[in-house]
């Protein structure tokens, strides 16, 4: 016989409720399902999309290369200064410049370099990085963040502006070395020819009594004229004419003279041409130029 709580225990009040859920308790159950759901999908919308706003928009854009970008900001700059370079030396050069004043202009040109490279990259950097973005939250975000960088590269354009000065100046200190040796080429050279034309004033000094002494022959033009008792002849053509009473070698030097410079006053320019000639019994010295028509006796 079974004891008294074993009878409970199996008596069928103590059973325990297993009704199966019904239809409507199963739609309940879903829907709350479905909510949590649509609940935690939300969620993770908002943090994605919380997410891709607070993602460095330069991840998105050329601005993270922070290296590139200062790299190209350089060779720009530095590229702006060596075309520039003359016209900044024209305005140095001015008469009106005063050194400190030159200074200040070379500064604010450079300033000026700078702020130009960096709307141009600015400009160049924003509307490429735009066109891949429509959102106009996110294209306000864009322009936002590249202000900010902006601003961090204040630091970097003061050293780029302490390079362009030091480029500028090297360069005009190479020119200014290169023109002082070609100055110092050019007065060697001019030293030369003066210490060559004193040798040569020098060795005609030498020989001026000698040189003086010595008259060329006016018609082969490659011997010299000589005298004797009778004759002046030349040493290696024909040439001859009797001396007389007054006529000797010195008298014909100036008469060759005096004639050139009388065909030389007419104007003419042709080179005049000397013969010996006799006519009616008297032979002369002539010069003949066919160009004015001269025909003088020389002697």
């Amino acid at each position: 016989m079974p004891d008294e709580n074993t009878a409970k225990i199996l008596s069928p009040k103590s059973k325990p409720n297993l009704r199966e859920p019904g239809t409507e308790d199963r739609r309940a159950m879903q829907d709350t399902a479905e909510e949590h759901l649509d609940r935690a999908a939300a969620a993770a919308a908002a943090e994605t999309a919380i997410a891709r706003r607070r993602t460095p928009l330069k991840s998105r854009s050329g601005f993270n290369d922070r290296s590139g970008w200062k790299h190209k900001l350089r060779e720009n700059c530095y590229r702006r200064v060596r075309e520039d370079r003359g016209r900044l030396l024209w305005k140095m050069r001015l008469p009106d410049s005063e050194p400190c004043t030159s200074q200040e202009y070379i500064k604010s040109a450079f300033r000026d370099i700078v702020s130009d490279e960096l709307k141009k990259i600015k400009s160049t950097s924003v509307a490429d990085s735009l066109k891949t973005v429509h959102d106009t939250h996110e294209q306000a975000d864009m322009l936002w963040e590249y202000d900010g960088l902006h601003n961090a590269y204040q630091g970097d354009c003061e050293e780029i502006l302490l390079e362009m000065q030091r480029i500028f100046y090297e360069d005009l200190d190479s020119e200014q070395n290169r023109k002082e040796s070609e100055s110092c080429v050019d007065n060697w050279e001019d030293e030369e020819d003066e210490l060559l034309a004193c040798a040569v004033f020098e060795h005609m000094q030498l020989n001026e009594d000698e040189v003086s002494k010595r008259v060329w022959c006016p018609i082969c033009k490659q011997g010299e004229l000589q005298e004797n008792h009778s004759l002046i002849y030349c040493t290696l053509c024909n040439l001859k004419l009797n001396k007389g009473t007054e006529i000797n070698l010195d008298l014909l030097r100036f008469r060759l003279a005096e004639a050139h410079s009388e065909h030389l006053d007419r104007g003419c320019r042709l080179k005049p041409n000397f013969s010996v000639e006799t006519i009616i019994d008297l032979t002369a010295l002539y010069l003949v130029c066919s160009g004015c028509q001269t025909f003088e006796v020389v002697v």
